[in-house]
């Protein structure tokens, strides 16, 4: 299967949705959609609290623990998101996207800058605010009758969300949504 036209679809939206990174507002989740041939990806932004529970690295053996399991929950996509049974679709991929701030950066471990470069990274974990990336694709054999979402496993799952700002573009037409526990469907 080849996403490469679902990346390019979404990567304006990435790129907006890294850009709102810094308003990092509790209890709410950025979702981007984008619907091409039989493909279907979606992509969602979140604070770390909403997900996970804390926004740090996790430390020690239960923060890990409690990192993976939530994880393991946000990447069940049958269980945060419905859609249309007519439109056939099937989960090919969900996942979540590291952000590897060592990467972002362009740092280099050097020896001899090594320990005092973890200690910099240690004492700005204490203090982040970690947002964690996912990334959904779904394969879909009548794609002409994907014409909604419904996300209340999402509010569900995930109670701490208060909304999720849906944003897409579909063959013939843009998508623009507010999804709330009480309103957890968008329709086009």
């Amino acid at each position: 299967m080849n996403l490469k036209p679902l990346v390019l679809t979404l990567l304006p939206f990435s790129l907006l949705a890294h850009t709102q990174h810094g308003v990092h507002e509790h209890g709410f989740g950025q979702l981007n959609l984008a619907i091409s041939g039989q493909q279907l990806a979606l992509e969602l932004f979140s604070p770390a609290a909403d997900i996970v529970g804390f926004e740090h690295n996790p430390v020690t053996s239960e923060e890990r623990a409690t990192f993976a399991d939530a994880l393991q929950k946000a990447q069940d996509a049958d269980a945060l998101f419905t859609l249309p049974a007519s439109a056939g679709c099937v989960l090919q991929q969900a996942q979540h996207i590291e952000n590897n701030e060592h990467a972002e950066h362009g740092h280099n471990a050097h020896d001899e800058h090594e320990h005092e470069h973890e200690h910099e990274h240690e004492h700005h974990d204490e203090h982040a605010h970690k947002d964690i990336k996912l990334s959904y694709s779904w394969q879909c054999s009548q794609p002409d009758a994907l014409n909604q979402l419904n996300a209340a496993g999402l509010f569900q799952q995930f109670p701490s969300f208060n909304r999720i700002s849906l944003q897409g573009i579909a063959p013939d037409t843009q998508i623009a949504a507010t999804l709330t526990p009480e309103q957890p469907q968008a329709n086009w």
